[in-house]
């Protein structure tokens, strides 16, 4: 009889993981995400909770993402699916100008699933889906003064980036302390806007990458390394515009490149209901430097970046107040990316602060995960010599941008998950 009742529940469990798998898979290209910069590292609920510093976490499933070489610690087959949910207040008060609001929408949805299954006493294989990427701004007309007579047409308007990251992995355990995990990353981001108020470039496409992992623990230590891979996304799509002497809709074409990011952390538990650990990650933005857009196959529109290395600080610390609940919390020091020689106001990014808190509890074969992050962002004045439009028609890092910016960011995670 109970082997009757195990079997009907891991039956209901397997049909209520595929149905809220089909819902992700269909729901998830449609989302679309923000954040400051375009860097979403917020990938699992349990790692909100944490603040990002999970790579060396082998005892939560929701560390998987982060580390898919923890894997191999883990018995059977786990599935975990998750949102969350995320506020975004943008606003600029433009040298010359009035105080604006961007008007793109405030409140984004970020879904995300992990599953692995165990196929061997050593080998385990897991597939992930996140959407470690997104970006939308949007600035009415004549927000920014500068733009005025025939340069209105490079004045910025929509700006967005969505992307999924579809990434397949295996794990294999060495010994009993030391496990390694390799993996592919398809990058699907299906859907990059770049309007300025004239002109309409719009397009998608896709890139492949690669994954690399490792995981040591032993009883007190644990030491957890994850490397993700550069992608080059080639993208396909249209230029649009009413002005100049050949108005019209053309072909249009551009690589968008994504940064490597190299995440290690070292946990430390100092008892059996209390651990801590501390990462430090670091994201390549200096492979982004420029997008360059071709339309109308020879005439092309460019926007010069040149972002630095980033390094981020994160601490997260565990509490188990029962063997059914913990309680986490997290801190985590962002920089940012963008020179004020380069800033752009579609990207306005500047260097953060992360405050969460978490809690994770055990009901009847599953476990429910919830946390809420404050990003305190600081303040961006820009005050460039450069005047626009003497240097041409790229904005960036010019006075065109001048002024103070200002941003809000709250995020809200819920995630349920499962071993069977």
């Amino acid at each position: 009889m109970k082997k009757t009742i195990s079997t009907m529940r891991s039956v209901f469990q397997l049909k209520l993981l595929a149905g809220l798998a089909t819902g992700l898979v269909l729901g998830l290209p449609g989302m679309q995400v923000q954040a400051s910069g375009f860097r979403v590292p917020e990938i699992s609920t349990t790692g909100m909770g944490l603040s990002n510093a999970l790579v060396a976490n082998k005892d939560e499933l929701g560390a998987m993402a982060y580390n898919p070489a923890i894997m191999a610690f883990h018995e059977g087959h786990t599935f975990q699916i998750g949102a969350t949910m995320i506020g975004y207040d943008l606003s600029v008060m433009p040298t010359g100008g009035s105080k604006t609001d961007s008007t793109a929408r405030d409140t984004f949805f970020i879904p995300n699933l992990f599953f692995s299954a165990q196929t061997s006493e050593n080998v385990t294989f897991g597939f992930a889906m996140n959407a470690p990427f997104g970006l939308e701004t949007r600035w009415p007309k004549g927000t920014f003064p500068a733009f005025s007579g025939a340069t209105y047409v490079y004045e910025p308007e929509h700006s967005k980036i969505n992307m999924v990251n579809i990434n397949p992995s295996v794990a294999i355990k060495l010994d009993n302390k030391t496990s390694v995990a390799l993996g592919i990353m398809f990058y699907d981001v299906n859907s990059l806007i770049f309007n300025s108020q004239a002109i309409d470039i719009s397009g998608s496409g896709s890139g492949y990458g690669w994954n690399l992992a490792m995981l040591h623990s032993t009883k007190n230590w644990d030491f957890g390394l994850s490397y993700k891979s550069s992608v080059k996304a080639n993208l396909k799509g249209s230029f649009t515009t009413g002005v100049g002497s050949t108005p019209g809709a053309y072909p249009a074409s551009a690589s968008l490149e994504f940064p490597d990011m190299l995440q290690i952390g070292l946990l430390y538990r100092i008892n059996d209901k209390f651990n801590m650990e501390f990462d430090i990650e670091r994201t390549g933005w200096d492979i982004f430097d420029k997008i360059v857009i071709q339309y109308a196959y020879t005439s092309t529109t460019t926007s010069t970046n040149n972002w630095e290395n980033a390094l981020a600080y994160r601490l997260g610390a565990t509490y188990e107040i029962s063997n059914k609940t913990r309680l986490r919390f997290g801190y985590s020091l962002d920089d940012t990316p963008q020179p004020d020689a380069n800033f752009s106001a579609r990207v306005p990014g500047n260097d953060r602060q992360l405050f969460s808190i978490g809690i994770g509890h055990d009901f009847d074969g599953w476990t429910l995960d919830a946390a809420y992050m404050r990003a305190a962002v600081d303040d961006r004045t820009i005050n460039s010599s450069t005047v626009y439009p003497s240097t041409g028609t790229d904005p960036n890092g010019t006075s065109a941008y001048n002024g103070t910016y200002e941003s809000t960011i709250n995020l809200l995670g819920l995630s349920i998950s499962t071993t069977f």
